[in-house]
């Protein structure tokens, strides 16, 4: 179904609003799109190249989105989840989403959850469990799908933060976000630490 929904190019949405969902230092509510560094730098980029593109993950298989940014004044949109692992967007790996187009929970409002690992449990916990993704050793991915995001809740692994941040990122299909003039946002990450 996923195939499908990406390579369908059904999904043709405005590319007209900018902004930072990968961009942003820290997901926290102080930081929540008023920080105009964020803003300037990003609006300058953009008027040049277009929109940024982000790839994610979900249900084991990647997609991708417009990067659009916080949306400011906002802490709760519905039930759709977006999960940063660790602090801080794209530092570790790419992010996590709950629904895809076409599915009824979906909208490209998401609500920002932090995954940290709990309290004396490291990564060696997690990569022990049947919840880490098998993208783990090729492309260092820990996690690629919500459901075994909350099963590692579930078992004690990690935590979950809810800082009460909102961003706006439509998922679009690979072809739209290869498209001539689209900045794809960089794939390379940090390596995992024992604790995040």
């Amino acid at each position: 179904m996923l195939q499908k929904v990406l390579k369908s190019g059904i999904i043709i949405l405005s590319m007209t609003i900018l902004g930072a969902c990968s961009d942003m230092d820290t997901v926290s509510p102080q930081n929540s799109g008023n920080d105009p560094l964020l803003q300037s730098s990003n609006s300058s980029t953009h008027a040049r190249m277009g929109v940024t593109t982000v790839n994610g993950w979900y249900e084991g298989e990647e997609i991708y989105y417009i990067d659009q940014g916080v949306e400011e004044g906002v802490t709760q949109r519905g039930e759709n989840d977006i999960y940063v692992i660790g602090d801080t967007p794209r530092k570790y790996q790419a992010q996590v989403v709950e629904f895809i187009p076409g599915e009824a929970g979906y909208s490209p409002h998401w609500n920002v959850n932090l995954v940290h690992t709990a309290e004396g449990k490291f990564l060696g916990d997690i990569l022990a469990s049947p919840y880490a993704s098998e993208h783990y050793m090729d492309e260092g991915v820990l996690f690629d799908d919500v459901d075994d995001i909350l099963g590692a809740e579930d078992a004690g692994l990690i935590t979950i933060e809810h800082p009460g941040v909102v961003v706006l990122c439509p998922i679009i299909s690979e072809e739209a976000a290869d498209a001539p003039g689209n900045s794809p946002a960089p794939e390379v990450f940090d390596t995992f630490p024992a604790s995040f």
